[in-house]
């Protein structure tokens, strides 16, 4: 990991959960090509914008300071997530061991400060991540007032009913990657944009995960509402369609 201040002197690369700060994460594919990643950088300074940040540099500067973290990585895929804190930028990079892998799912109950902002001082969200395997486990988010199941820690949420798709859109942060995704699922699938109740869970056949580090994901259990996937047609589905995405947006 590495870290710039203001002026571009090198710095301490600080300890993102409970500073501070906006970040954003980037796939970095085996062939150098980095999807969406205008647009990720474009959300991180959207988010530094939403918290207040004093110091919100120009996209070009964080541009500048990825570039050169990239040309002195030693492997040639993973996850970059890039910090924006009040006084320095810090990147840095970790296996991206979660693509496509399934998932267990523990409740949390816990409501976002500012739901469209990705920010580093939500120490008792993504703090908590190191409680997890998380290539194999991540928290699924339960208000704790509605009762209603919106996204993942890491993820966006998808509720699969046969041929229905219910995808929370309120309260939560909109991934880039499901952005993206959702115009096409609209070919194939009847799309629904509300958040389901955690009484309501076992209507549905299967629960995908959709975001940067997982790609697209099944979830396979809530043990604490007793549901089990019963199914992963819609997976296999939304996966070939994820990875075409993923190819024609690398093309």
């Amino acid at each position: 990991m590495h870290a710039w201040t203001i002026s571009g002197e090198p710095t301490k690369h600080l300890e993102p959960w409970g500073t501070a700060g906006a970040f954003s994460t980037i796939r970095l594919l085996p062939n150098g090509n980095m999807p969406f990643r205008d647009a990720h950088l474009k959300r991180l300074l959207e988010s530094a914008q939403l918290l207040g940040q004093k110091w919100i540099p120009d996209q070009t500067i964080i541009e500048k300071r990825l570039d050169e973290y990239l040309s002195n990585l030693s492997s040639g895929e993973g996850l970059i997530r890039i910090c924006l804190f009040e006084q320095s930028i810090g990147i840095s990079d970790r296996p991206a061991e979660s693509d496509g892998k399934e998932v267990e799912g523990w409740l949390m109950q816990y409501r976002r400060p500012i739901p469209a902002a990705k920010s580093t001082e939500e120490k008792d969200l993504y703090g908590r991540l190191s409680e997890l395997d998380i290539t194999s486990e991540d928290w699924i988010i339960i208000d704790p007032k509605d009762n209603d199941i919106r996204e993942s820690a890491t993820a966006n949420l998808i509720f699969v009913q046969g041929n229905n798709l219910m995808i929370p859109e309120k309260r939560i942060l909109q991934g880039i990657t499901l952005r993206h995704l959702i115009s096409r699922l609209q070919d194939s699938f009847s799309i629904t944009r509300s958040s389901p109740l955690d009484q309501d869970i076992s209507q549905f056949d299967e629960v995908l995960l959709c975001g940067t580090g997982r790609g697209v994901a099944p979830l396979t259990s809530l043990p604490e509402l007793g549901w089990s996937s019963r199914s992963n047609d819609v997976f296999k589905e939304v996966r070939l369609i994820y990875e075409q995405l993923i190819t024609d947006t690398n093309a």
